[in-house]
């Protein structure tokens, strides 16, 4: 089992305060960024286009939960504790397509490679492993599409995509996104225990060496995955971006990811950003922290890292001691946080 760094106390305290819900605007800093919600992101273009960075209220897009946060409409979360006594330490979380009123979890470090399909009623709907695949330190997971046999993605078929991608020391070389073909549980009967197959590895490292991560989202508009870097100490994380398409089943080395550019979360533990989702069309991500959730708009034909730029609008988390997963509905209208602990709570928040 990997060590896991705890918060510190003395950080708990920031930790555990709602994040608002209106948008506001610090002003920039020296280095030429953005100042965004609050002070508690900013971002800087690395080699990704030099739009200027435009504000969220009023430029939602499709989707309506980045205009409800804008409008402060997100106070009261539909919420449910969840019936599934493994899941004590839940990191990654996402909402199936495929299977309606289903949500996908897993565990941070010290489980095996397994991932729970739970109902939005709290229940346990089964338990699935991944053949083959090694659970070092998971700590996102998203869903995209599969893959046709020359390896091009499929966006009417959903896979699971999750990232062992902790790395809290910097110190591995690479790090492995894995990807599975996401089962129909309407259609499919499996036997305990279940197993899900074939999973693909795809091992990469990045072009400025070992990084701690624990956010993944993935781009269906363009095939692209992308992993924010987290930081416990401030300062500029990067933003990394590789391909779905075109995975080599026996790569010689480890694909190296492009850096296409950097967000400052903030100064201190409550902004470290620990999870992450982008929307099916593409229209908005969400970035979680432990204090809150950033929602960008992402209008159509703007680069991630352009709209990583624009202003966000803080989303609520409830007061947890350690909530690191969020995932948007495929519909863009709502998201769900989930935090580490025994019988968390599952909350929905939405207008």
């Amino acid at each position: 089992m990997r060590r896991r760094r705890l918060v510190p106390a003395a950080a708990l305290v920031a930790v555990l305060v709602l994040a608002g819900g209106a948008c506001s605007s610090d002003g920039g800093d020296a280095s030429g960024s953005t100042t965004t919600a609050g002070g508690d992101i900013t971002s800087t273009m690395v080699g990704g286009g030099g739009g200027s960075a435009t504000t969220a209220a009023g430029s939602a897009g499709g989707s309506s939960i980045v205009q409800a946060a804008c409008d402060g409409l997100l106070e009261s979360p539909e919420t449910v504790r969840l019936d599934v006594p493994p899941l004590v330490e839940a990191s990654g979380l996402a909402v199936s397509r495929t299977n309606e009123g289903v949500l996908w979890a897993h565990n941070d470090s010290g489980d095996t490679a397994r991932v729970f399909a739970v109902g939005a009623d709290g229940q346990r709907v089964d338990t699935f492993h991944l053949e083959g695949a090694q659970a070092i330190d998971w700590e996102d997971m998203a869903i995209g599409p599969t893959v046709d046999d020359a390896g091009q993605p499929i966006d009417d078929q959903d896979a699971l995509y999750v990232a062992d991608i902790g790395d809290n020391d910097a110190v591995r070389q690479n790090v492995t996104l894995y990807r599975v073909p996401e089962p129909n549980l309407a259609v499919e009967s499996y036997s305990a225990p279940s197993q899900l197959g074939p999973v693909e590895a795809y091992p990469f490292q990045y072009p400025d060496g070992p990084r701690d991560a624990e956010a993944l989202f993935i781009d269906r508009t363009d095939g692209s995955f992308y992993v924010i870097e987290k930081s416990l100490t401030g300062g500029a994380v990067g933003v990394y971006r590789g391909s779905v398409a075109g995975w080599d089943a026996a790569p010689a080395v480890p694909v190296t990811l492009e850096r296409v550019g950097t967000i400052r979360p903030g100064r201190t533990i409550a902004a470290s950003v620990t999870g992450a989702d982008m929307t099916p069309a593409g229209d908005a991500i969400a970035v979680r922290t432990y204090g809150g959730v950033r929602l960008f708009p992402r209008p159509e034909g703007t680069s991630v890292i352009d709209a990583l730029a624009a202003e966000p609008c803080r989303g609520p988390v409830p007061v947890e001691a350690q909530g690191e997963a969020v995932a948007l509905t495929p519909a863009g209208d709502a998201y769900f946080t989930l935090p580490e602990g025994s019988t968390p709570t599952l909350s929905r928040w939405a207008p």
